[in-house]
């Protein structure tokens, strides 16, 4: 027998049946189709991938940096100008730009009932100390009216009734506050954007100390100098912005007959608060005021009856038809005082008399002469 050379025999696809050779052939027809597709389908989402990875240009500042700025640096009414969407590049979600509403677009007016009062835009105890405060002049007392002043005592305890004397009292009614009210600037703030006069309580040991409690920043007896000048500062810087101070609270006066006000270690004390250019006002002729400041004619209880402070502001006014001056002290504030008040200033008994603020009876320190007439002409008795 003889070999064959190799070539000569079938090759392996040779050797296969029809039916493997045409299943051969469709898979592979089918591996190459799919890989086309597939080479297709991936140059067809590779911008979209790159998309979503690559961020987009941004502008030279930020939207971000921009809410910033206008909310720390003011700009001029005159720079801000509407921008139209074509120039704010969109971003993926839709973010709403911070609104900055500026503090002078809510006017300082007041809103009716008592919670409105602590939702009015008043000037901050800073702006309230700093600024200066214009009023109108007072108005001009004829030779044939009498002038009244005043204050009343207790004033900044309760929103409601602060809401209602700005309302309802008229401006030259000046109000007294005690110096441990919490949020003493802002009660100050609102009775001079009212255009009123302010006097601050001044804490003082009274002639009955066992029945008076001035609190843990009063002055006068069992202090040291050093202790009352440190009460003095503190009372000072609680009255940042008003017109001046009193001895006389809500619990009326207490002062004469031993009360520290009338003692002679009272008198640095004075010569203190006249150097702050503060006004004192005294509420009583017998506590010998020498200081620049006023003096206080007439005490009416305001914590009474309607029929009561009727007839004691009916009875304020001289019988003779005399004219007069009078510094009228009024404490504490009560709904019904504050009825009773608002309907007599502006009553008939209105026709005979001017008011005007505490600060146009100011002299230079009371004389022996003047503590006379003032005791003498006083028609209602302290509290």
């Amino acid at each position: 027998m003889q070999n064959r050379p190799a070539s000569s025999r079938a090759g392996l696809w040779q050797r296969l049946p029809v039916i493997g050779r045409l299943l051969i052939a469709f898979w592979a027809i089918l591996l190459a189709g799919g890989a086309g597709a597939a080479a297709l389908l991936f140059h067809q989402q590779k911008p979209v991938v790159l998309a979503k990875i690559t961020p987009p240009a941004r502008p030279g500042a930020p939207p971000a940096q921009n809410a910033s700025s206008i909310v720390s640096t003011p700009v001029p009414k005159e720079a801000v100008r509407p921008v139209s969407p074509s120039e704010v590049p969109q971003p993926a979600t839709p973010v709403a730009a911070p609104t900055v509403i500026p503090a002078k677009a809510i006017p300082p007016t007041l809103a009716a009932p008592s919670t409105a009062v602590m939702q009015q835009a008043l000037p901050s105890p800073a702006a309230a100390s700093s600024a200066t405060v214009v009023r109108p002049p007072a108005p001009a007392v004829p030779a044939d009216k009498t002038a009244i002043a005043i204050v009343l005592q207790g004033f900044g305890y309760s929103d409601a009734l602060t809401y209602d004397v700005l309302s309802r009292i008229p401006a030259p009614v000046a109000v007294g506050i005690s110096p441990y009210v919490s949020n003493i600037g802002d009660i100050i703030a609102r009775a001079h954007a009212s255009h009123r006069e302010v006097y601050v309580t001044l804490p003082m040991q009274s002639a009955h100390p066992e029945r008076v409690d001035e609190g843990p920043h009063a002055l006068g007896y069992g202090n040291s100098a050093a202790d009352d000048q440190r009460e003095l500062e503190w009372c000072l810087s609680r009255a940042t912005g008003a017109e001046g101070l009193t001895d006389a609270s809500e619990n009326g006066d207490d002062q004469p007959g031993g009360g520290y006000a009338t003692s002679p270690d009272f008198a640095p004390i004075a010569n203190i608060i006249s150097s702050k250019g503060l006004l004192y006002l005294a509420g009583s002729a017998q506590d010998g005021r020498h200081t620049r400041g006023m003096t206080a004619t007439a005490w009416i209880d305001g914590d009474t009856d309607a029929a009561t402070l009727d007839s004691r502001l009916a009875a304020l006014l001289p019988q003779d038809g005399k004219p007069t001056k009078i510094l009228l002290m009024v404490g504490p504030v009560t709904p019904v005082m504050i009825d009773r008040l608002a309907n007599w200033l502006k009553g008939p008994a209105a026709g005979s008399f001017v008011l005007v603020p505490p600060s146009s009876f100011v002299d230079s320190g009371i004389a022996n002469d003047q503590a006379a007439n003032l005791l003498s002409s006083s028609p209602v008795a302290p509290l």
